[in-house]
C-alpha cells in the first residue's frame, strides 16, 4: 500500500511520541514534509488554529523498527525444529535441503512477499537481509522497505581460490540498485568457517561492497575448526561440497581469524557473536564492527545467547535481528526485544532503543533513521496500545499493542484498523 505524502507539511499526532534520542513527549506531534521529518514537539506549543484533533488514547508514534539480521527467503510457514542434542550443522544441512527443494525464483519470491508483509504489519521499516539471489531485494523495493540486502557467498577453499562465478553473481545482483534511495546491496561471506580468508579478501577486492554481513562466533565448533581441531564442520563441508577443508591458518577464535587478515572494519556487521572473549570484543570495538543480536534464534538453536552487558560495557554497538523464520516463529522485532529484555534485564526503554536507534547505528544509518528528529527520514509507526497506565516504552512492547500505520520516507506502506 502506497500513499504519497503531500508536498506541503502535514502533522501526525499521538498520545505519546517516542523520539528515542530524547524523552517521550506526551500529546506530541510530528510535522512531515515530503520524505523527511521537519518538526517534533508538543501539541500545546502549536498555534491553536493549526492543532489537529486531540490524539486517541493509547496511541504511540515511534521510529520504524530496524531488523539487523534477517533471511527473508526463509519465510516458510513453520519453524524447522532442531532436535535436542542435534548438532547445529545437522540442522544447517536440513535448512540447505529444504531451500534446495523449493529454490525456484517464484517460490522464493512468494516467501519473500509473505515475510515482507509480516515485517510491515509488525512495524519494521528497515532490514539487513541475507539473500541467495535478487528476489528479496526486488520485493523490498516493490513494498517500499529500506535497508541492506547482501548476497551470501561460500568458498572455504584457501588453496584454490576461484571467485569468478561469485563476482559475476554479485554484479548481476547489484544491477539497478547501485544508487537506490532506500536499498543498498552488500556482500555476505557466510562465516569464517565457510569462506577462507584468501577467498574473502579476493571477494572484497573484486566486488568492493559498501556493507559486509557475516555470521560470527555462533557456535563452539566454529572455533574448533579454526584451531585445526576435529569438529562437525568437516562433515558439513563433506556433505555439501563433497570434500573437507582445513583452515587457512589456525586461529584461537573466529574474531582472531578475521583480525589477523585485516577483515575487521566498520563495514562489517556480525550476526550472533555468542562465543567471544573480552579480547575478542575489544578487537571488534577497535575496528568498528557492529553486532546483530538474535536472542530467540540463539536460544532455540544453541541454548544460549551472548551476554549483552559485556558488549555494551565494551562500547560495542548492538542491534536486534530476528534471523529467519526457520529458526524463529515470527519476524516481529518487538518479540525479539521482549526476549532480550528478559535475558539481559534491560529496561523497556533500553529494549526500545535496541530495535530503533541502536539498530540504525548497527547498520551505519543513524544519520537517516532510528530516531524522530528534524532532517531525518520520515520512517515511523503509529501504534495503538490497550495496556494503559504503564510507561510508553512498556506500552510499545506489550503483546496487545498493534501497528495501525507504517510510513517509510513519508509514504504509507501499511495501514491497519484503528
Amino acid at each position: 500500500m502506497i500513499e504519497t505524502a503531500p508536498d506541503s507539511p502535514y502533522i501526525i499526532s499521538a498520545q505519546w511520541v517516542l523520539p528515542i534520542a530524547r524523552p517521550p513527549i506526551e500529546n506530541g506531534y510530528i510535522r512531515i514534509q515530503g520524505d523527511r521529518i521537519c518538526e517534533v514537539g508538543r501539541m500545546a506549543d502549536l498555534p491553536e488554529y493549526s492543532r489537529p484533533e486531540p490524539p486517541k488514547a493509547g496511541t504511540l508514534l515511534t521510529p520504524g523498527l530496524v531488523n539487523c539480521h534477517l533471511h527473508l527467503e526463509q519465510s516458510f510457514p513453520a519453524v524447522l525444529a532442531k532436535a535436542p542434542g542435534q548438532p547445529f550443522t545437522d540442522w544447517l544441512l536440513n535448512v540447505v535441503r529444504l531451500l534446495r527443494e523449493q529454490s525456484s525464483s517464484e517460490e522464493k519470491t512468494q516467501r519473500c512477499k509473505s515475510g515482507a508483509e509480516e515485517l510491515l504489519r509488525t512495524g519494521t521499516t528497515c532490514v539487513n537481509d541475507i539473500a541467495s539471489g535478487p528476489e528479496s531485494l526486488q520485493v523490498f523495493d516493490q513494498m517500499g522497505l529500506r535497508g541492506i540486502v547482501s548476497l551470501e557467498v561460500f568458498h572455504p577453499d584457501a588453496a584454490t581460490v576461484d571467485i569468478s562465478g561469485w563476482v559475476a553473481a554479485y554484479r548481476a545482483f547489484c544491477q539497478g540498485y547501485e544508487d537506490h534511495s532506500r536499498l543498498k546491496p552488500g556482500l555476505s561471506p557466510h562465516s569464517p568457517y565457510n569462506v577462507s580468508p584468501a577467498a574473502w579478501i579476493a571477494l572484497l577486492d573484486a566486488c568492493q561492497p559498501s556493507a559486509v554481513h557475516t555470521h560470527l562466533a555462533e557456535f563452539e565448533d566454529e572455533a574448533l575448526y579454526l584451531k585445526g581441531q576435529p569438529s562437525c564442520i568437516q562433515h558439513l563441508h563433506q556433505t555439501i561440497l563433497g570434500r573437507s577443508f582445513t583452515p587457512q591458518s589456525p586461529a584461537t577464535s573466529p574474531v582472531e581469524a578475521l583480525g589477523r587478515h585485516n577483515l575487521l572494519n566498520n563495514r562489517l556487521i556480525a550476526a550472533h557473536a555468542i562465543h567471544t572473549s573480552a579480547d575478542d570484543r575489544e578487537c571488534l570495538r577497535q575496528h568498528g564492527v557492529t553486532i546483530a543480536h538474535c536472542p530467540r534464534s540463539n536460544l532455540a538453536l544453541h541454548g544460549k545467547t551472548l551476554t549483552a552487558p559485556n558488549y555494551q560495557a565494551s562500547g560495542l554497538t548492538l542491534g536486534l535481528g530476528t534471523d529467519g523464520r526457520l529458526s524463529t516463529p515470527d519476524l516481529d522485532l518487538r518479540a525479539e526485544a521482549r526476549c532480550a529484555k528478559r535475558q539481559h534485564h534491560w529496561s523497556a526503554a533500553q529494549a526500545v532503543e535496541a530495535m530503533t536507534l541502536e539498530g540504525a547505528k548497527t547498520l551505519g544509518m543513524d544519520s537517516q533513521i532510528g530516531s524522530l528528529e528534524p532532517g531525518k527520514q520520515a520512517d515511523l509507526v503509529l501504534w495503538q496500545a490497550e495496556a494503559i497506565g504503564i510507561s510508553p516504552e512498556a506500552q510499545l512492547l506489550h503483546e496487545t499493542t498493534q501497528a495501525v500505520q507504517v510510513m517509510i520516507a513519508g509514504q504509507t506502506r501499511w495501514k491497519g484498523g484503528v
